[in-house]
């Protein structure tokens, strides 16, 4: 596991970072390491730190996933239930818990590193 989120416990709380780690990877389990990926990279460039996915390859439902996740970090309050509805189809709803969460922590790594979490956090 790395990441600033991550490596700001390790510094600070071994035990709450392993647990962290734990989250992480059971959430990411759920879905297909290419999922996974790709939502990283997308919503890494709405951070604006890297390019988005090459869609072109990508079927209809994992754009329309990919499409969902770009939204997340800004626009969440102005997804609709029919554009959740739309990735829960795909993904199911267990498999959309876990889209919503990488999506989530995606989002809260990039910030954390935009930031510098660890060197906030003195480590």
């Amino acid at each position: 596991m790395s990441g600033p989120i991550h490596a700001s416990l390790a510094a600070t709380n071994g035990a709450l970072a392993e647990k962290y780690a734990a989250f992480v990877a059971a959430s990411e389990g759920a879905l297909s390491p290419e999922l996974v990926a790709l939502v990283r990279q997308a919503v890494a460039a709405v951070h604006g730190m890297g390019e988005g996915p090459d869609e072109s390859a990508l079927d209809e439902a994992t754009r329309t996933a990919l499409a969902y996740a770009r939204r997340m970090p800004f626009e969440h309050t102005a997804i609709s239930d029919d554009e959740a509805a739309a990735v829960t189809h795909h993904l199911g709803e267990p498999g959309f818990v876990a889209f919503s969460v990488v999506t989530a922590l995606a989002d809260a790594e990039c910030r954390a590193a935009q930031v510098d979490l660890p060197e906030l956090s003195g480590v």
